[in-house]
């Protein structure tokens, strides 16, 4: 491991390496060009495009015009350039060579209205690459130069207040579990498998991305980090295309993958099919010292423990579907996914307790080996009506996904003195896990335009939820079940909601008014040997949702949302289930955990359509946390689990600022300054603690010569409380190149994640009569070369991808596995 010093010394090289390019950007030095745009009356043109044009329309600048039309291109080099004005109802506009010196002011611009073969002069300001809403953020990727030949993944890296890690999971301002929707529905991946997904989309098969951080009634009230949603183009352009990947990483162990994609389009039909596998080796070297306190503080015994694990994972995932049109305003669909993930952990665990004076009582030694299988499999129906072209129309899904898992866990310990004679017999411990949780759900939404920009939305939903899971534990190769260790767990939910949504634009105001009823009952059955039990509760609550939007000029926009939301706990979360570590330590879901409600309220503020921050207050009360605590019931055994706490408080300030730092260097940057007091009381241990603490992340793009382009960017979290944990900083700098060949239909791509291998965690918990500090090292830096070819007709757009009414059941069942 490296020294504080040389830590320091990254951390400053990194830090200096982010802040550089906002430190040019912010000098504004350099020529200028300023200008006018005004239509055939004289009248000021505002939120034109303009572009400034170097040889073959390589782009060196762009712009839009203010409200008295006139347009700033700002820190450009000397040299002849070609200026161009674009907007839809309008002729474009192309000047002649400008010789650009100094501070150069061209005459005013005139744009000519285009005429119909009715007469009529259809005038409509071409939308800018970001739209502020009343209840969301819209980033119109078809007109953005920039994300031409993007992925969706580098499309949502350049948005306002998303941020990407280097594990790919996604952020929205600040807050983890965002939910990532295509056209209006949840998608049932998460984690790698999304991720593929969107890497793998190109961005002109999007036409915008909006960002609900503050989700009306029209969604399901669970989540509180809000929702992404990417909406493909629809276009009735035919034919076929598809890809291939291959992809080979190298950190301490290999990691491969490789996959195939097929879509087609017909005037009626259209359909996909894709298949992709992966097997990715890795390991968890957790080193945890923990330490049991008397009433005063001091330390009666002491376990530090060093466990390696090393994991082998073999994914497999399909997706196939098809959608058919039976009538201009009728359409039906089915889609069906499957995805399996195995793996065969090896755990080697070396651990030693100490007395009071820190010698040494006994060893003991773990090993592990275990057998897993996790499997998913899920399908929807759907039918969209629209009843005619003011946008009238009726959506219907049918879902059903099933989540199973079946393991063997085998450890074996044995005991040593510190002389190396035996301390006590032996011990084996083996399990049988085997559970099943199923969904179904039908969901129906109608979409009511009326005049005057008036849209009311309503719909219902109801989802029926079983899980069964039955835990068998057997110690010293007994044939009898271990009654302090085996449970049979079984969960049934149902949820039934309805909901109402208005919303209404003026000139220069939006509003977005909405309410849902969700009613939920719920069923808890533990068939322990010991301790069976049943539990049985329903609630009905009530979730109001508002947001209005103020556009003061066109380059000034101020937003307010307010909602109530729920998170519900995941399946998993609830599960009793026990994954041991060794026989002092393991994880276990705790099926009493309660539901949160999260109030929050946000202020915005957009600048020239681009920059944008935003003020965040929320209360999350009996927020759910994971805790590492000292057993509630065993002597000197820890347990990892999820408890509800009474409530976090959350205040934060998040910027989202993209740079044009050169006409070939892009920089988007990130930032999250905030602050969470956690309140609560568990295993007999007040809460009342918070801390001020922000993250940072920065991505450069440098488009280079003969179709070569590059990236370096990283990331910081500073040291945060989170709950009863106090964790301390993590970064991470990254960088890769690319190379587009063969006509651009195949991508080379190299990266090197974690370059100086400091992104893995390390923290501190404290409770009555105990303290444990852990750090755990991960892969998370390697070396990957990717290799991607796309086949077919190139205009063809990507089939849509759909999912169903049951994303929110689906999310929190998961996937099993990694």
């Amino acid at each position: 491991m490296a020294s504080k010093n040389e830590d320091m010394n990254r951390l400053s090289i990194l830090l200096i390496l982010m802040i550089i390019p906002t430190m040019i950007y912010a000098r504004k030095e350099g020529n200028t060009v300023t200008g006018k745009v005004t239509d055939n009356e004289q009248r000021a043109v505002a939120s034109a495009n303009v572009v400034l044009v170097e040889g073959q329309d390589k782009l060196v600048k762009a712009a839009l015009t203010d409200e008295q039309g006139v347009f700033v291109l700002e820190n450009i080099p000397a040299g002849e350039y070609v200026l161009k004005v674009t907007m839809l109802g309008y002729e474009t506009y192309s000047s002649g060579k400008i010789a650009v010196a100094g501070n150069t002011v061209v005459p005013d611009i005139t744009v000519t209205a285009k005429s119909t073969t009715l007469n009529e002069v259809a005038v409509r300001a071409q939308k800018p690459f970001i739209e502020v809403k009343a209840d969301k953020i819209i980033v119109n990727v078809e007109n953005s130069i920039i994300s031409a030949g993007s992925s969706a993944m580098e499309v949502l890296q350049r948005s306002p207040g998303v941020m990407v890690d280097n594990n790919d999971n996604i952020s929205l301002k600040g807050k983890q579990g965002v939910m990532i929707w295509m056209n209006g529905k949840q998608t049932p991946m998460s984690g790698q498998d999304l991720a593929n997904v969107l890497k793998s989309m190109p961005a002109n098969s999007i036409d915008r991305i909006e960002i609900i951080s503050n989700p009306g009634a029209r969604y399901d009230a669970a989540g509180s980090a809000g929702i992404i949603n990417i909406i493909t183009k629809k276009d009735q352009r035919l034919g076929v295309n598809g890809s291939v990947n291959l992809s080979y990483g190298q950190g301490v162990y290999p990691k491969y993958s490789g996959g195939a994609s097929l879509n087609y389009r017909n005037k009626k039909l259209t359909a996909f099919v894709s298949y992709n596998y992966a097997k990715r080796i890795w390991f968890n070297h957790l080193m945890l010292n923990r330490q049991f306190l008397d009433t005063n503080d001091q330390q009666t015994s002491r376990l530090d423990q060093d466990n390696n694990a090393v994991f082998d994972f073999k994914n497999h995932m399909a997706n196939a579907g098809l959608d058919y049109t039976l009538s201009s305003k009728t359409t039906i669909g089915i889609s069906v996914s499957g995805i399996t993930n195995s793996f065969s952990p090896k755990a080697d665990n070396k651990s030693n307790r100490r007395f009071a004076n820190d010698e040494i009582e006994y060893w003991f030694f773990t090993t592990g080996r275990h057998e897993n299988a996790y499997y998913n499999y899920a399908g929807n129906g759907y039918m969209r009506h629209v009843f005619d072209t003011t946008g009238k129309e009726l959506a219907i899904d049918l879902d059903y996904a099933a989540f199973g898992n079946q393991s063997n866990q085998n450890f074996t310990t044995i005991y040593r003195n510190p002389n190396g004679t035996e301390n006590r017999p032996d011990e084996a411990l083996s399990s049988d896990l085997t559970g099943l949780t199923q969904i179904r759900s039908v969901k129906a939404d109608l979409t009511l335009p009326l005049e005057k920009k008036l849209r009311v939305e309503t719909g219902v939903k109801s989802s029926y939820v079983t899980a069964d899971n039955e835990p068998i534990f057997y110690v010293n190769n007994s044939t009898t079940p271990d009654p302090l260790r085996t449970n049979h767990f079984i969960y049934n939910e149902n949820i039934n909601a309805a909901y109402l949504n208005t919303n209404k634009e003026w000139e220069q105001f939006g509003v977005q008014v909405g309410l849902r009823l969700e009613n939920t009952n719920i069923k808890l059955e533990q068939r322990a040997i010991n301790q069976p039990s049943t539990n049985t509760y329903s609630y009905t609550q009530l979730f109001p949702s508002f947001a209005v939007q103020y556009h003061m000029t066109p380059i000034h926009d101020i937003g307010v949302t307010l909602s109530r939301r729920i998170e519900r706990p995941n399946y998993q979360q609830l599960n009793p289930f026990r994954h041991y570590i060794d026989a002092t330590t393991y994880r276990e879901g705790y099926p009493y955990l309660n539901p949160a409600s999260f109030y929050s309220v946000e202020l915005s503020h957009t600048y020239k359509q681009r920059f944008l921050t935003t003020i965040t207050y929320g209360i999350n009360k009996g927020i759910i946390t994971e805790v590492i605590q000292p057993s509630d019931n065993e002597k000197n055994v820890t347990v990892q689990t999820n408890k509800n706490l009474d409530r976090m408080l959350f205040v934060g300030l998040s910027g989202a600022y993209p740079f044009q730092v050169t006409k070939w260097w892009n920089n988007v940057t990130n930032y999250n300054i905030y602050y969470a007091r956690y309140e609560g009381n568990i295993a007999n241990t007040p809460l009342n603690n918070g801390r001020p603490t922000f993250d940072f992340n920065t991505t450069n793009t440098f488009i280079l010569p003969r179709n070569f382009s590059a990236e370096l960017g990283g990331f910081y979290q500073a040291r945060q409380i989170y709950g009863y944990m106090d964790v301390q900083p993590v970064w991470m700098l990254n960088m890769g190149v690319q190379k587009n060949f063969l006509d651009k239909r195949a991508t080379l791509r190299l990266n090197v994640q974690d370059l100086f291998w400091t992104g893995y965690p390390s923290a501190t918990s404290v409770f009555t009569g105990y303290k444990e500090s852990f750090t755990a090292e991960r892969e998370t830096r390697q070396v990957t070369v990717a290799f991607t070819y796309r086949f077919g007709k190139k205009t063809v757009a990507p089939t849509r991808r759909r999912s169903g009414g049951a994303e929110e059941e689906k999310r929190r069942a998961g996937t099993g596995g990694a």
